[in-house]
C-alpha cells in the first residue's frame, strides 16, 4: 500500500513511520487510536486517485485537518489517515468583490493574519484558532460571531470535494458536505465570503444571581446591533480579573458599549479568545459542548457549579463549552445523561464523531445514511464516525 500511494502523492507524503503513526493516533481528546499509514496530498487530483484505490483495495479513510476534534472524528485505528495539511494554500483574494479561495487545509488563524493586512477578515473564530477551513465547514462550526453573522453556510460561496466513490465536485451544492463531518467528501478548496472586520465596543454585565443575568440575556437576544453575548462563570470570571460573579460580554457594532477605544476592545476580545487555552492550563482536561435552550441554561450552569466544571460559552445561541478535570472523567457519564435529561444536546460545536453518536436525531440519521448511499455507498470515508452504516 505504502508504495503505490507513494507513486500517487510522492515517497515524502506517505510514512509508516512509528512517531508519525503515533503522533496521528491522538487527536484533541485522549483517545489513541492508530493508524495503518499517514498520507499528505498535495493536490486535489491526488486526493481523487488516493480514494479511487482506496475503495479498489477496500481501505477505510479517516479524513484529517489539524487534528483539533474533540469527538474522535479525525483518529481511527488501523485506517489510512488522510491530512489536509499540506493543502493549506490561498488560491485567490478578491478583495473587490470580497471572495478568497483557498485549499481546505489552511488553519482558521493564518487566514486571517493574512486578510487583516487588508483589512479584511472571515468572521468566524473556533474555539481552537489552528482549526482548518475544511473542518469549519465538515462541522459546521457555530463561533460566537454566529449571533451576527449566522451559520457559514451563508458565506460559503462554492465548495469543491471528491466524494467516497472518487467522483470530483465543484459546486454550490454545498448542503452535500457541509456539516457532515466528512461522511460524503473530501473538502479540498473553498471559495468564501469575506467583509471588513466590525467596529466594536463592549459593555461587561456582572450578576450575581442567575435570574437577572438570563433576563439582562432575554433582552439583549432582542438587540440587532449585538455582535456577540459571551458568558463566564464565577470561576472563569475571576480567573480573568472580572471578580467572583457571573458575567455577559456583550460586543455591538455601534458605540454604545462603554468600553469604545480600539486598544481596550481589542485586549478584551483576546481575553475572551484565550479562555479556552487558560481553562486547560488550569488542569481542566476533558470538554463537553453542550447546547441547551436559554430556558435550560439556568439549569446548566446551576449543575456545574454544584459539581465544580468550569463553564462559558455563546449564551445568546445555547452552545456552551464545560470544562472537567482529569479525576471528572465519571462525572462526564453523569453529565451526559443529565444533558438529555434537559432535552439538550451534545455535538452541535465539535461534532459527533464517534463520542457524541448518541444525540444524533433519527431525522439527522436519515439525512446522513442517505448521503453516504448517494456519495460513499462502499463506506470508504469516516466509517462509524456519527452514524453506523452498512
Amino acid at each position: 500500500m505504502k508504495k503505490k500511494l507513494s507513486n500517487i502523492v510522492g515517497p515524502s507524503n506517505v510514512s509508516d513511520n512509528p512517531l508519525d503513526l503515533e503522533a496521528y493516533s491522538y487527536c484533541s481528546s485522549e483517545t489513541q487510536l492508530e493508524p495503518k499509514l499517514v498520507v499528505w496530498p498535495g493536490t486535489t487530483d491526488q486526493v481523487r486517485r488516493v480514494i479511487l484505490y482506496a475503495n479498489q483495495t477496500h481501505t477505510p479513510i479517516i479524513i484529517r485537518g489539524s487534528g483539533t476534534s474533540l469527538a474522535d472524528g479525525c483518529i481511527g485505528e488501523n485506517m489510512l489517515i488522510l491530512s489536509s495539511e499540506r493543502m493549506n494554500k490561498i488560491i485567490r483574494l478578491d478583495l473587490k468583490n470580497k471572495i478568497v479561495e483557498v485549499e481546505a487545509g489552511i488553519k482558521i488563524k493564518e487566514l486571517n493574519d493574512v486578510l487583516s493586512k487588508f483589512k479584511m477578515t472571515f468572521p468566524f473564530t473556533p474555539l481552537n484558532p489552528t482549526t482548518t477551513i475544511g473542518g469549519m465547514i465538515a462541522l459546521d462550526t457555530p463561533t460566537k460571531e454566529s449571533r451576527f453573522f449566522g451559520s457559514i453556510h451563508s458565506w460559503l460561496e462554492e465548495i469543491e470535494f471528491i466524494d467516497g466513490t472518487a467522483k470530483h465536485y465543484y459546486t454550490k451544492k454545498k448542503e452535500a458536505v457541509l456539516g457532515k463531518e466528512g461522511l460524503s467528501g473530501v473538502i479540498t478548496r473553498a471559495k468564501l465570503r469575506i467583509t471588513e472586520p466590525p467596529l466594536l465596543s463592549i459593555d461587561i454585565f456582572k450578576f450575581t444571581e442567575l435570574s437577572e443575568l438570563l433576563g439582562k440575556v432575554r433582552v439583549l437576544k432582542k438587540d440587532i446591533e449585538v455582535y456577540f453575548l459571551e458568558f463566564l462563570d464565577k470561576k472563569t470570571s475571576q480567573a480573568l480579573g472580572f471578580g467572583n460573579n457571573y458575567v455577559l460580554l456583550v460586543a455591538y457594532t455601534t458605540l454604545k458599549g462603554k468600553k469604545r477605544n480600539l486598544l481596550e476592545v481589542r485586549r478584551l476580545c483576546e481575553l475572551l479568545d484565550s479562555v479556552h487555552s487558560l481553562l486547560r492550563r488550569k488542569g481542566y482536561y476533558y470538554l463537553q459542548d453542550p447546547y441547551v435552550s436559554l430556558e435550560k441554561s439556568y439549569d446548566l450552569i446551576e449543575w456545574c457549579e454544584k459539581n465544580k466544571v468550569g463553564l462559558h460559552g455563546h449564551i445568546s445561541i445555547g452552545l456552551f463549552y464545560a470544562y472537567f478535570l482529569k479525576e471528572d472523567k465519571d462525572l462526564i457519564k453523569t453529565f451526559k445523561s443529565f444533558i438529555k435529561r434537559i432535552n439538550g444536546c451534545l455535538g452541535i460545536g465539535f461534532g459527533f464523531g464517534s463520542m457524541n453518536k448518541d444525540f444524533i436525531s433519527p431525522s439527522q440519521k436519515k439525512e446522513l445514511m442517505k448521503l453516504k448511499e448517494e456519495y460513499d455507498y462502499n463506506n470508504i470515508l469516516n466509517p462509524n464516525k456519527a452514524i453506523s452504516y452498512r
